[in-house]
């Protein structure tokens, strides 16, 4: 998998209260792309929806290199909640990091 192959990675932009909960995650200063997609794979093996829409943040955008099963179940997802590949991303991630609670 090309690192910088846009076919096979997704823009990410993480709000600010997303980041600080992925960095809290892991203490061993892991990057921030690595955080995200494992967060990812945990809410699609937890069965995690998209509950509400999440903004894109105002930073740089991240690289979030996915397998073509994970980017089909992501887009699978945001269809169902009429959302775009990165709003569902994002959702996903705040279900999993800030909202635990609803997410199950």
């Amino acid at each position: 998998m090309s690192r910088r192959d846009p076919r096979k990675a997704l823009e990410l932009r993480l709000t600010e209260p997303l980041r600080k909960a992925l960095v809290a995650r892991s203490t061993a200063h892991l990057p921030l792309a690595y955080l995200a997609r494992q967060t990812l794979r945990q809410a699609f093996a937890e069965g995690v929806q998209c509950a509400r829409p999440v903004a894109p943040g105002p930073v740089r955008p991240i690289l979030l290199q996915l397998t073509p099963d994970e980017r089909t179940e992501l887009a699978a997802r945001a269809e169902a909640a009429g959302m775009g590949p990165e709003e569902a991303a994002l959702s996903l991630l705040a279900a999993v990091l800030i909202d635990p609670v609803q997410s199950g």
